[in-house]
This record gives structure tokens, C-alpha cells and sequence, in this order.
């Protein structure tokens, strides 16, 4: 009894990260050019979730923390002489004061796999570029009593250390109104005329905004590629009367019956698609019912695009991602199947290059 196979597959169901880090911050507000490198440095710590939802384009949502320094102007000698704290006294004519204050952000982004979009999607890159945009919201703890929307832009850089472990560079730029001042007062009746003050001293800047570099580790959850069959049988016919006569019944071998199989993939990528997991169904159909046969899966990428360093790594990908396949959906043992990476080679069919980003599995001789 024959048996057919129905595919419902997707070639990427997408992946889920989480991931944390730490690193310095600078404060860009009014007055910032007054201050020391070293005095506007701080420190903060960013945690996030995202989902990766195809090799190109992902979300995150996230929150920081950071202590941000500047510094604020006080136009009255008066209030620098009763001022609360002498030692953060600048000392410049414009009566700068130093400020320091506890601020969060809560951000959602938008992020882009750029080394997937020029170079192939495949699971065991070293290194992954990805800028990112997105919008977010912040906040002071307590004083001062600020709150704004900012614009976020950033670059992730992902390092593979592990399996599921990424090492992550994040640098961020957020952008946001002028609206965090730090007012020092001698009295309450002081502390509304001088917020009002400060919230209109934009300094000629109407935007602040925080520069921060986090270093950080990521953590990858759940596969990015996803397939999923069921085997059904066909329906039984109805077995004819025997014939009177004799019938010497043909012994088919597995050598009488296999060949080559050609799987296509998309320019720069190694994702099986889902008329490639059709022929390798057919394939690992052959396999089961002749299990003495043995296949040599060889990978190949198009000459005419990208260098020989990745059109090696391609070809060695896309090998796998069909020896996977047959190995992990369809149940064949892997000392059946042996990979080889052929690199990039010319036009060898219909002169067109389409065809050369491929695998062909062939049967050994026995």
C-alpha cells in the first residue's frame, strides 16, 4: 500500500529573543559644551523581548534605566549665592549648575536583518548587523518631573557565541523635547516661578537627547524555520482474480528506480521552500521503501553572485538544510546521507543562474 505525503509548511515561522545589557550614556541638553567628556558620562542598563518574524524584519519592546548628567542655567546671582549646594557650582558667568538625575525609557523598535537582506539567510552566521528604529516614552523618577515621547535610531551588532547565545553591541540615539530641567530653589514659594522658567530656557535646542552603548548577551528561543507533514494512504483498489496462468513477478531494486533530485533556492538564502519539501517528500518516499540506498546531497551557489568565501558557506547551507530535512521530518538515518559544498559554479543548465542556486542529491553506486 502506497503512501502520499501532504505538506503545510512555512519557510521561516520566526524566533523569539530576550536579552540584556549594560554601558555608559551621554546626556546632549542645553549648556552640554560647559561640561567635561568626563562629566557627562553616566552609566545605565537596558532589558528587552523581541520576535524575529522573518529572516528580514523583527520587533522588540524594551526598558532602561540610566543616571543622566547635564547642566542647567541660573540667571539670578541672587539664587547662585543661596544656592542648595555650592560644589555643583560651575563657575562660568552664566551661572551653570550641574545636574544629575534618574530617568527610565520604555521603547519598542523596529529592527532589520541587513546581513540576511545582502548576504543569505542562514542559522550559524558568526556576525549579524541590524540597524533599528522605533519610538519611545520617558520618564524621571523624581526630580525633575519630566515626561516625553522620543524617537529612537540605533545599530544592533550580534556576535554567535553559542547555540542559542548571542555577545550584543547595541548602540541607541534617542531624540525628545527640552523639558528635563534639575531646578535648585532656596523656597516653595520659588519652585513654580523657577520650573516655568526652566521649561521655557530651550537654550536655542527645543530637542535633548541620550547617546548610550550597551554591551550585553542575547538569548535565541524556538527555530526559525518550520514544516509540518502527515502520511496518509492511498486508497486501497481492489485486487483483480489471479490468472490461471503463471506470472513471474519483477523484483524492482533500488538501483532500477533511483535518480537525481534538483532543489531550487532563492538568491542569497538556504530556506527550503515548499516545492523543494515536496521533491524531497518524493525522496525520502524512495528512501523508505529501498532503505539499502544511500544519497551524496551537494550543495551550489551561482558564481556570478557574491565572493567564494560565501558561496561556499551557501552552498554548505543549503547541503544541510536538505540533509536536516530528510534527517529530522522524514525519519531517514543520517549515515545514508553525506553533504558535500560545491561553492559557486557557472551556468549549467539553460544558461540561467537560478538554476546553479541549488542542491542536486544524487544515489551512490553500490
Amino acid at each position: 500500500m502506497a503512501q502520499q505525503t501532504e505538506y503545510e509548511s512555512e519557510d521561516f515561522k520566526g524566533q523569539w529573543f530576550i536579552g540584556l545589557g549594560v554601558g555608559p550614556r551621554m546626556y546632549f541638553a542645553d549648556h552640554a559644551r560647559q561640561l567635561t567628556f568626563a562629566d557627562r558620562i553616566s552609566g545605565g542598563a537596558d532589558v528587552y523581548v523581541g520576535r524575529w518574524w522573518n529572516p528580514i524584519v523583527g520587533t522588540r519592546l524594551g526598558a532602561s534605566w540610566q543616571v543622566l548628567r547635564g547642566a542647567t542655567k541660573y540667571s539670578s546671582s541672587q539664587r547662585v549665592s543661596h544656592a542648595i549646594d555650592r560644589n555643583l557650582y560651575i563657575g562660568t558667568p552664566h551661572y551653570l549648575y550641574r545636574q544629575q538625575f534618574s530617568a527610565y525609557q520604555l521603547y519598542a523598535d523596529l529592527v532589520f536583518n541587513v546581513s540576511n537582506l545582502f548576504e543569505g539567510s542562514y542559522e550559524d552566521r558568526f556576525w549579524t548587523l541590524a540597524p533599528f528604529v522605533g519610538i519611545g516614552y520617558i520618564s524621571t523618577f523624581d526630580h525633575p518631573d519630566a515626561h516625553e515621547l522620543a524617537l529612537n535610531i540605533g545599530l544592533l551588532n550580534k556576535l554567535r557565541v553559542g547555540e542559542n547565545v548571542d555577545l550584543v553591541f547595541d548602540m541607541r540615539g534617542a531624540a525628545f523635547k527640552d523639558r528635563f530641567k534639575n531646578p535648585v530653589y532656596d523656597s516653595q514659594a520659588d519652585r513654580s516661578e523657577e520650573r516655568n522658567r526652566l521649561n521655557n530656557d530651550t537654550g536655542g535646542r527645543p530637542y535633548d537627547g541620550i547617546f548610550s552603548f550597551n554591551v550585553g548577551v542575547q538569548f535565541r528561543f524556538g527555530s526559525n524555520s518550520n514544516s509540518s507533514y502527515t502520511y496518509y494512504p492511498d486508497p486501497v483498489r481492489p485486487v483483480p482474480p489471479p490468472a490461471k496462468e503463471m506470472v513471474v513477478e519483477k523484483v524492482v531494486e533500488w538501483k532500477d528506480v533511483a535518480t537525481d533530485v534538483l532543489i531550487l533556492f532563492r538568491i542569497n538564502e538556504s530556506v527550503l521552500l515548499r516545492d523543494a519539501r515536496v521533491q524531497i517528500g518524493f525522496l525520502a518516499k524512495l528512501l523508505h521503501q529501498y532503505p539499502e540506498g544511500t544519497y551524496t546531497i551537494t550543495g551550489y551557489a551561482d558564481e556570478g553572485t557574491g565572493n567564494p568565501d560565501l558561496n561556499m558557506r551557501l552552498s554548505r547551507a543549503r547541503a544541510e538544510r536538505v540533509k536536516e530535512c530528510l534527517v529530522n521530518e522524514f525519519g531517514i538515518s543520517p549515515s545514508r546521507l553525506q553533504t558535500v559544498a560545491a561553492g559557486g559554479i557557472e551556468n549549467r543548465y539553460y544558461n540561467d543562474p537560478s538554476l546553479s542556486r541549488s542542491v542536486i542529491v544524487r544515489p551512490n553506486k553500490y
